[in-house]
């Protein structure tokens, strides 16, 4: 039986060298690009089954995650920003998808499942722990949204393709 993919190149197996040696270093040490800035527990196993094979490497990977985030203040026309940059529209705020100033409420990367206080507490939707900046926002006379997100696995790999021919 032909093989699937050509051998490996010189470029590939040194990209994937350096992904490796990244990946090797022990968990309490590891940092990388990613906001939570480490490989996702539950995803592991996998993610070291894909890189066991010549070809392969993985170069991003999100055992999925539940996210809860408030979006930031407005700003109005005029207003002196914290760097001392005056804003041009009245209506500058958050970014579509609710990026820029606002408040992670709740993030996990893990299955969530039966929660004391329910699920209003733990995703920030209550005074009290964890819920003081959406309590600010409810008391005050500016609306805010809240954007809940549930995002699926995803596995960036990379191969060697040999081309048509």
């Amino acid at each position: 039986m032909k093989n699937a993919t050509p051998p490996p190149t010189d470029t590939f197996i040194r990209k994937k060298a350096a992904i490796l040696s990244q990946l090797s270093v022990p968990d309490a040490e590891y940092t990388d690009a990613s906001p939570k800035g480490s490989v996702d527990a539950g995803i592991r196993t996998l993610i070291d089954e894909i890189n066991a094979h010549d070809g392969l490497v993985t170069t991003s990977s999100c055992a999925g995650r539940v996210s809860v985030y408030l979006e930031g203040r407005k700003k109005a026309a005029g207003e002196v920003t914290e760097e001392g940059g005056a804003r041009e529209a009245a209506n500058q705020g958050s970014a579509v998808g609710g990026k820029g100033g606002g408040e992670w409420l709740f993030v996990s990367h893990d299955p969530v499942e039966g929660v004391e206080g329910g699920h209003e507490r733990l995703f920030g939707m209550v005074s009290g722990e964890g819920g003081e900046g959406l309590a600010a926002s409810m008391a005050s006379s500016e609306a805010r949204l809240i954007h809940f997100k549930f995002e699926p696995m995803v596995s960036y790999i990379l191969f060697v393709f040999g081309g048509c021919g």
